[in-house]
């Protein structure tokens, strides 16, 4: 099972198989606005990258409905492929134009049938407090037609937490970790847990590498909105929380990572 990032935020491509699944897609120059800014920086992968490289686009996972997470313009691009995603979420990809959304509570899993054969098992996971009421995490694991494990992550860009990270662990090794690094406070809000909770998080999953996510959220703020968040943390201190628990990988865009050898 392969993973790479589609840009320098936080969406997802994972591949097994011939078939891929993407979390949070945002394939468009088209940029984020209101409560906060963010543009694309050249490099980000584009819906018309994916049609080139004849990716066999299976499901979409939706990890909230907010919008640098559920991007309507590419949700249009998409057509018809399943989105997956909470209640709040689901609805507004219909919204959008997606005519097959699939409402998934915490602890619900579902199969999506690869195309050269096997199997991405997902599972949704609870997201933290106080994002758990809007938010959710994804546990995507692949399996082959023999039945075999190859590979599982754990994604959940907002707020990780042990008790979480335990029953993920309950399912089987966890290979990869995807987890914020930088927390993120929104006037009193936190909206990402940092290192010392997503380094735990990792332990208590059992995770050999952690990748961050949600990445220098601040960068294209204006002064304004700057002044509304306030981020600490980062790659540095993860390091140091860690202490030798888990490997962190900072993947650049367009980065393949192979989850189970570490590659």
């Amino acid at each position: 099972m392969l993973l790479r990032r589609l840009d320098d935020y936080q969406s997802w491509q994972v591949q097994f198989s011939g078939s891929s699944v993407l979390i949070d897609p945002w394939l468009t120059e088209h940029p984020i606005s209101g409560a906060f800014d963010r543009r694309h920086p050249a490099g980000f992968t584009t819906h018309g990258d994916l049609v080139r490289e004849n990716a066999d686009i299976a499901a979409v996972l939706l990890c909230t409905s907010v919008n640098d997470h559920l991007r309507p313009d590419t949700l249009r691009l998409l057509g018809d492929v399943p989105v997956h995603s909470n209640l709040k979420a689901a609805k507004a990809a219909r919204a959008a134009g997606s005519p097959a959304t699939h409402v998934r509570a915490p602890g619900e899993t579902f199969e999506i049938t690869c195309r050269e054969g096997g199997t991405l098992r997902v599972t949704s996971t609870k997201c933290g407090l106080p994002l758990g009421y809007i938010a959710t995490g994804w546990v995507i694991e692949a399996v082959d037609a023999s039945g075999v494990d190859r590979g599982r992550l754990w994604i959940e860009p907002h707020q990780p937490t042990v008790d979480v990270a335990r029953e993920v662990a309950a399912r089987g090794p966890v290979d990869v970790a995807v987890l914020p690094t930088q927390s993120v406070l929104a006037v009193v809000l936190p909206v990402t847990a940092g290192p010392t909770r997503s380094a735990a998080a990792t332990r208590a999953c059992g995770a050999r590498a952690l990748v961050p996510t949600a990445t220098d959220p601040r960068r294209d703020m204006k002064w304004w909105q700057k002044a509304l968040y306030f981020v600490s943390g980062g790659d540095a201190r993860t390091v140091n929380e860690l202490n030798g628990a888990a490997e962190l990988i900072h993947l650049r865009t367009g980065d393949w990572l192979d989850v189970r050898s570490g590659r």
